[in-house]
């Protein structure tokens, strides 16, 4: 007997499906709230009654078209057969919405396990389902769990074991809609099967109702496969007329609100609530105020300042803690056990290692602060209002509303958030989107905003950091207004989300996200930023006999002759420049980079930049590591998912531009101002 069985988890985005593999097989995947974070699928294995099961968590998706990638990759592995169990994943909370995939999967021809994830969220919401009742309808089994409580997976766990096994079979339900649909359906699955071979791979109904979603990758197949696709295509075109003419719809859309329906009424059937439904909640109350924009915006930035201002209040004692360590504690003892090194290799250890790694990791209880903030409000819920309320804001300046999830992944590394725009439609709206990216503050940005803020402007470091990240989304959103007027004239994306019920954290997800997110760190901090400092640090060293860091030296001659270029920003040391050269590979390098060049010691780097920068010059500094050129890592993704060199290299042109034009200004007005 087979002792290995596959599960494929599928589900719409922010369900749980990765909360539940996480639960089930331990590992420690991304949970997140936002459409695009889980791009390709994933694995993981756990033993269940001397089986090993493995889950394959599949992107999330609304619907079985494709349009995105993520819809492809689903499809496509469903379509393969190539699983023992497909298991749903349903929000209990948003159940008829849910069920729309559902009806899909089902028209498909797949049988899945529904697994009603939230379950005990519905209890709060004071209603319930019906479990055995929804059971019935759709003739499938129908499994509750919580994947935050880690409840109900032992009952879930023997359903697939049933269904690998041939012991469960489920009959499932066959979607019917209206009699004009229906009549539509039949009457294109009679063309179709009349112009196939018998070995037709494809579900008949399913194929049928593809071509009248007019779905892109079956019109293809339908050229593939059919004798005669014309004839098909011109039938389609007959029925979407006959729709034009009675419901005023055009055909993709008549068949998306037929399921709508259907997913409705058995949501009705199932549901029961123990207040009115057309009684206002507290949520709903909350939702008007928070996702209007007239106040909606004020809130987002008074949560987003408050952030700051406890992410830099209780990190500042860890923070000196470390910087203790790695500016003076360990460079004691590497001088006092390892004196008996070679003078060039102490030097590597102090001023390459420990200055330039140290520099960094300093500012990890900063990060480790922010992202256990972030992830209370994205696991609380908040972060989805926050989507919204900017969906309705950004397309006043041309962009999609389906750039939002993208820009507001930028905020923690713009790399995933350019590959995030994989799910949007509109190749043009992608271009723009990718293009705006860069200029979201990231995290790694905000080790370089810390050291100076720390250094110039203590007593309004919330405000300072606050107004550099507001910069970046005014001119993000300038640019794409610029873009969408003149460059890719496009009518806008359609955007969808939808918005998960309020709820305390669960403190399992925001401890494993904030875990994620600082080893991320730490593994730059450990290779690349590692592999950097060793390098400035041969470059400050050489050519033998040049003083280490000093003017002579190679490192020098480059900084030197670039150095005029940053004087009308106020820059005269090229130690700087060199810092935000090397800060395109990784924005943390600059840190690392003016630590290993200025050989902080005991006086720390925050002390030696006073005596470099003025606050205007600082400023200005900021500003220019704010807008200047991407990390190599998001120039590498733009390429990638622009698949065009000339764009790559336009973004690149437009952010210096653009970071010395501003930091100019910055520069002069902060001189007449200060």
């Amino acid at each position: 007997m087979k002792r290995e069985i596959r599960v494929a988890l599928v589900g719409n985005p922010n369900v749980g499906k990765t909360a539940i593999m996480n639960a089930l097989a331990g590992t420690n995947e991304m949970v997140g709230n936002w459409p695009g974070v889980t791009v390709q699928k994933k694995t993981g294995k756990y033993h269940f009654r001397g089986f090993d099961i493995e889950l394959i968590d599949l992107p999330g998706i609304y619907s079985l078209t494709s349009y995105s990638l993520e819809e492809r990759v689903t499809r496509n592995f469903l379509l393969s057969s190539d699983y023992d169990v497909v298991a749903n994943v349903i929000d209990a909370t948003l159940l008829g919405r849910n069920l729309y995939l559902t009806l899909e999967l089902l028209d498909m021809g797949i049988k899945p396990v529904i697994v009603l994830n939230k379950i005990d969220e519905v209890e709060k919401l004071k209603f319930s389902i019906d479990k055995k009742k929804l059971s019935k309808i759709l003739k499938l089994p129908v499994v509750g769990v919580s994947a935050a409580k880690r409840e109900g997976f032992n009952d879930l766990s023997e359903i697939f074991l049933q269904m690998a096994t041939g012991d469960l079979k489920p009959e499932g339900f066959t979607p019917i809609y209206s009699e004009f649909l229906e009549e539509a359906i039949d009457l294109l699955k009679i063309k179709i099967e009349s112009q196939v071979s018998s070995n037709f791979p494809y579900n008949l109904r399913w194929f049928a109702i593809k071509l009248l979603e007019k779905d892109p990758e079956i019109i293809k197949l339908a050229e593939k496969y059919l004798k005669d696709s014309k004839t098909i295509f011109e039938e389609v075109e007959q029925i979407e007329k006959e729709v034009k003419e009675r419901f005023g719809l055009d055909l993709p859309t008549f068949v998306s609100k037929e399921r709508f329906l259907l997913a409705s009424k058995i949501a009705k059937e199932v549901v029961g609530s123990s207040h009115p439904a057309e009684s206002e909640t507290l949520s709903d109350k909350i939702d008007r105020v928070i996702t209007n924009p007239i106040t909606g915006i004020p809130i987002f930035f008074f949560i987003m300042w408050l952030v700051f201002k406890l992410t830099f209040t209780f990190s500042q004692p860890f923070t000196e803690l470390i910087d203790r360590i790695f500016s003076s504690w360990l460079p004691e003892l590497v001088k006092t056990y390892l004196s008996f090194l070679p003078r060039p290799v102490l030097s590597l250890i102090n001023d390459g290692i420990l200055g330039g790694v140290g520099a960094v990791v300093v500012f990890l209880p900063i990060l480790g602060i922010l992202y256990f903030l972030m992830s209370i409000l994205e696991d609380s819920g908040y972060m989805a209002r926050a989507a919204a309320l900017w969906d309705n804001f950004v397309k006043i300046f041309g962009l999609s509303g389906a750039s939002v999830i993208p820009m507001i992944l930028g905020f923690g590394c713009n790399v995933p958030a350019v590959y995030a725009t994989r799910a949007m439609r509109s190749p043009f709206q992608k271009l723009i989107t990718m293009a705006a990216i860069p200029w979201m503050s990231c995290s790694a940005r905000l080790t370089v905003y810390t050291v100076f803020v720390a250094a110039f402007f203590k007593e309004h470091q919330a405000t300072v950091i606050l107004g550099l990240y507001l910069l970046g989304i005014a001119l993000a959103l300038l640019l794409s207004l610029f873009m969408s007027r003149f460059v890719y004239k496009q009518e806008e994306d359609e955007f969808f989300i939808e918005l998960p019920s309020y709820k305390l954290p669960s403190w399992n997800v925001v401890l494993n996200e904030t875990w994620i997110e600082v080893k991320d760190f730490l593994y730059r901090a450990g290779t690349i930023i590692f592999a950097v400092s060793v390098l400035v640090w041969a470059l400050a060293s050489l050519p033998i006999g040049a003083e280490y860091a000093g003017e002579n030296s190679l490192i020098g001659h480059v900084g030197k002759a670039l150095t005029p270029l940053f004087h009308p920003i106020g820059i005269y040391d090229w130690k700087p420049v060199v810092g935000l050269i090397l800060g395109a590979l990784a924005k943390e390098v600059v840190v690392g980079t003016l630590g290993t060049l200025y050989g902080t010691g005991e006086s720390g780097l925050v002390e030696v930049l006073r005596n470099v920068f003025t606050p205007e010059s600082a400023l200005s500094f900021l500003v220019f590591t704010l807008l200047y050129t991407p990390c190599a890592a998001t120039m590498a993704a733009i390429r990638q998912e622009s698949n065009s060199w000339k764009f790559t290299l336009g973004v690149i042109a437009i952010d210096l531009t653009t970071a010395w034009i501003l930091a100019f200004i910055t520069y002069h007005v902060a001189k007449v101002l200060f």
